[in-house]
């Protein structure tokens, strides 16, 4: 092949006579020039996907441009080197036959195919968590970086490496048709624009395959002798196309999600707000009315004479104060945003079992073992309201000496238990006393499963179930 104008050749194929050659000789005239064109724009196309891609890696740092950018630089510069005369710098024989070609074209297609792997891996890493998709891409990773290891191995050696860069193409159509059955099977996201771009470039290669096949059994036609790789340009622009759909359509479902969960956490905040209201309203205005109804009672018993009455007056209102300040200071700690997470929230349940234990004298342990994950402002401080009145109960009414709270994660749940071995009670006598209805109203607020087992003389046991996000 040359640059334009191109020293046509014509193949006469199935010809008879002389107007009927000349006939074919103008048909593969014009499809010569048409071939030289295409290649001309699929490497323009090439190039400018490559700056494209860049430029959308600068501006949102995602990674799975970049690596699909290097994808593309470096098809485009493995057809470029493969193909002198046809973009004007060299001559086919001289530059193929010679051994920087050999040198540089395969680990060119190798690190090509990496970069293109690191690009599916990271594709499907945010919409799928398919362990025998990754498996198998992690491991043709693996063995890409190792044909590139035997291609030097071999180089060095003097060892032509014809035959590992057929085995890489045999094994390159396995593992794609391989991802397209597990894309196609499993209704993986973006299933139809990806199982098209791989079905183009596997087509691609395949025809290309064949054409040189046909050109080692000495086949005479131009797709075979002059042009067979352009059906593997072909398929990598239409695999180029599709990619670019599913893309963008991944990108357009991932800002979808972006707003909705921005519109879910102005609910949630909204909720907080309402609920903090509602905080502020039922308990702590309940009980400053209670501390100005006592506080006019004792200052009338004062009056009266009557120190002894008026001194209970001022104990109660002391201890609704001391409750009032306590209930304030959970609600400001729970909207904190620096106190979001649950290893917070369970240090903070801690010290306070501690202080409320060391008090009766009983013996405090902890089983804490989570890991970094958060819960909505307004279920975490639902979920630390239970657990304060479970551990304040037995503190209060169990008679126990040894009080446990074992936290664990156990198939995306959080599980708590408090347990106790005080006296217990009968569950059934008591469901309506002692802060369980406060308990399982909160435990109902979270969505989670709440439990108690006890019976007398056997002490208590309490478990919460909650759906935890990471």
């Amino acid at each position: 092949m040359k640059p334009w104008p191109i020293e046509m050749k014509s193949v006469f194929l199935f010809q008879s006579g002389p107007d009927q050659g000349q006939h074919y000789k103008f048909n593969e005239v014009i499809m010569e020039r048409m071939i030289y064109f295409f290649y001309i724009f699929f490497q323009g196309i090439i190039l400018f996907q490559f700056t494209v891609f860049v430029y959308l890696y600068y501006i949102s740092k995602r990674r799975e441009l970049i690596f699909y950018s290097a994808f593309l630089f470096l098809i485009a510069l493995n057809f470029f080197i493969a193909d002198p005369s046809t973009f004007g710098w060299g001559d086919d024989e001289t530059v193929l036959n010679s051994n920087w070609f050999k040198l540089v074209n395969t680990p060119i297609v190798i690190v090509a195919n990496v970069f293109y792997v690191l690009f599916l891996i990271e594709f499907y890493s945010s919409i799928t968590k398919h362990k025998l998709l990754f498996k198998i891409l992690n491991l043709e990773l693996k063995g890409l970086i190792l044909a590139l290891i035997i291609f030097f191995t071999l180089f060095a050696f003097g060892i032509t490496s014809d035959l590992l860069f057929n085995i890489l193409n045999f094994i390159g159509i396995i593992i794609g048709v391989w991802l397209m059955i597990i894309i196609i099977k499993e209704k993986l996201p973006y299933t139809k624009p990806m199982v098209l771009g791989f079905a183009s470039n596997l087509i691609g290669t395949l025809l290309t395959v064949f054409m040189l096949i046909l050109l080692s059994q000495g086949v005479k036609h131009l797709l075979v002798s002059d042009y067979p790789f352009v059906f593997v340009k072909l398929g990598v622009l239409l695999e180029i196309l599709f990619f670019n759909i599913a893309i963008f359509k991944k990108w357009n479902y991932q800002e979808k999600q972006l707003v909705l969960q921005q519109a879910e956490k102005k609910l949630a905040i909204e909720k907080v707000r309402n609920q903090i209201s509602s905080q502020l309203h039922d308990d702590i205005g309940s009980t400053l009315s209670g501390v100005s109804m006592y506080s006019h009672l004792a200052n009338s018993l004062l009056e009266k004479g009557d120190h002894g009455e008026a001194k209970k007056s001022l104990h109660i209102i002391q201890k609704s104060t001391n409750e009032m300040v306590e209930k304030l200071g959970d609600l400001v700690w729970s909207v904190n945003p620096k106190q979001d997470s649950l290893q917070l929230l369970f240090e903070r349940l801690e010290q306070y079992g501690l202080d409320m234990c060391r008090a009766k004298h009983i013996d405090f342990k902890t089983s804490i073992l989570i890991s970094h994950f958060n819960l909505p402002a307004e279920n975490r401080y639902q979920l630390y309201l239970f657990c304060k009145e479970a551990i304040n109960n037995a503190v209060k009414y169990s008679d126990a000496n040894l009080l446990e709270l074992t936290v664990k994660e156990n198939n995306q749940l959080l599980e708590i238990t408090i347990g106790d071995n005080g006296k217990g009670f009968d569950f059934e006598s008591v469901k309506r006393g002692n802060g369980l209805d406060n308990m399982q109203k909160r435990a109902s607020e979270l969505g989670a499963d709440f439990n108690i087992h006890s019976k007398p003389g056997e002490g208590s046991l309490i478990s919460l179930k909650v759906k935890i996000t990471q």
